[in-house]
């Protein structure tokens, strides 16, 4: 049942709603039952007492594996958000283009490395641009988590361009003391991809 209910998008208190009118309905039957064979007092609250152990048991039960279920579901629903949010788009059969949006914090920037190694590697990526135009700012450590993803793409092969850093993210990376010189910067995503193009074209 928890598992329709997260499906569904059904709230949990449906499922206990139920639980608890049919505690109350078998309750009753058991009442009468005991009205009508003269159960002992003892005997009545032994059967009583087992009856709402097995009902709370249920309880419990359908609680904890609605919070699983629903947990795993906002826990897939993210992976989706993050990875819709990375996205490397190939532009031609060498060159991938990474354009990041919004905030980039530490778990981002984390899923960013992952992604960007994976897709660098499946696509045999020889350079990707990662462009950071519509990236408001980047706090240290996220800078310096973009500069280990460069390493490491740099360790398998790809050439990473950067495009679009802002006044304030450069601000950042001279107070971090990294060294840029290795890396190809842009202004622009145009002027980036200019830069790119022109390797294509060098070799047709």
């Amino acid at each position: 049942m928890d598992n329709l209910l997260v499906n569904y998008g059904l709230p949990l208190n449906l499922a206990l709603e139920e639980i608890s009118y049919y505690r109350g309905v078998i309750g009753e039957i058991i009442k009468e039952e005991a009205k009508n064979n003269d159960f002992s007092l003892d005997a009545f609250y032994q059967i009583i007492s087992h009856f709402n152990s097995i009902v709370d048991n249920a309880i419990q039960f359908v609680s904890k594996s609605y919070v699983k279920d629903y947990t795993e579901k906002i826990n897939y629903a993210q992976y989706a958000i993050d990875e819709l949010s990375v996205p490397v788009v190939r532009m031609t059969e060498e060159i991938g283009i990474l354009p990041l949006v919004g905030d980039l914090d530490t778990k981002r920037a984390q899923y960013l490395m992952e992604s960007a190694l994976e897709k660098g590697s499946q696509y045999k990526l020889e350079r990707l641009i990662i462009d950071l135009s519509a990236v408001p700012i980047i706090d240290t450590m996220v800078a310096d988590q973009l500069f280990k993803v460069i390493a490491g793409l740099q360790l398998i092969g790809v050439e990473v361009v950067i495009s679009g850093i802002r006044p304030e993210i450069a601000q950042t990376m001279v107070n971090l003391e990294i060294k840029v010189e290795e890396v190809k910067s842009f202004s622009s995503l145009h002027q980036a991809v200019q830069y790119t193009n022109s390797f294509t074209e060098s070799l047709m």
